[in-house]
């Protein structure tokens, strides 16, 4: 994390700790220590920069507090919740990030990836959208097909789909999935509309 670079300017500026607000203290200060604790001392992927200002979607956060104190909480709850496997929500947040081109998500998701023991070639697929994607498990390349589905189709998800969801997962699991999948695209949307970079010296699959 050290040896990126990270872009100052975003839509969403960056907010050094000593210029927060009193509203935007509080939203600072709580990202900080969640972040500190889900991903230690040395995390796969920067989420401030040297001065301690938060980047990424954690920046927009400070300009609407209790908004983006709220959606947080969320995407913590949704992100640490047990009852899917590691692979199965990365592997369907790669298809969002893909698909939305989301820079920042994907450099961060694909660190993330692989960690948990998903290939480069397997990384690189899933953000360009291929199907199939060799050596998955049929739980991950299911919640990878649903991911594509929900962000690319119209209407309602195919039976076709939803019948392989609930081939892998039972009702609880297949409804934490969704609410994975429509997280990260809403965070997605959010890092999009702000112009939010990847660090400057990390790729994608870096």
């Amino acid at each position: 994390m050290d040896s990126e670079r990270i872009p100052a300017a975003t839509r969403f500026p960056t907010v050094p700790p000593a210029s927060l607000s009193a509203a935007q203290k509080p939203v600072h200060d709580h990202v900080t220590s969640v972040s500190q604790y889900v991903f230690g001392d040395n995390p796969p992927f920067a989420w401030a920069d040297g001065e301690g200002s938060l980047i990424g979607p954690y920046t927009s956060m400070l300009y609407a507090p209790t908004i983006g104190t709220a959606f947080f909480d969320h995407a913590i709850k949704v992100g640490t919740d047990q009852r899917l496997p590691i692979r199965v929500k990365e592997i369907a947040i790669l298809a969002v990030g893909g698909h939305f081109q989301a820079a920042y998500e994907n450099y961060a998701h694909a660190r993330l990836a692989k960690l948990c023991g998903l290939s480069d070639e397997q990384v690189a697929s899933a953000l360009a959208g291929r199907d199939p994607i060799q050596g998955l498990a049929d739980a991950e390349i299911t919640a990878y097909r649903l991911a594509l589905a929900m962000v690319s189709g119209k209407g309602p998800v195919s039976e076709e789909i939803w019948s392989q969801v609930r081939r892998y997962f039972g009702q609880e699991e297949s409804a934490v999935l969704v609410f994975l999948i429509s997280s990260y695209a809403y965070i997605a949307m959010v890092l999009n509309a702000g112009a939010v970079p990847a660090p400057a010296t990390a790729t994608a699959t870096a």
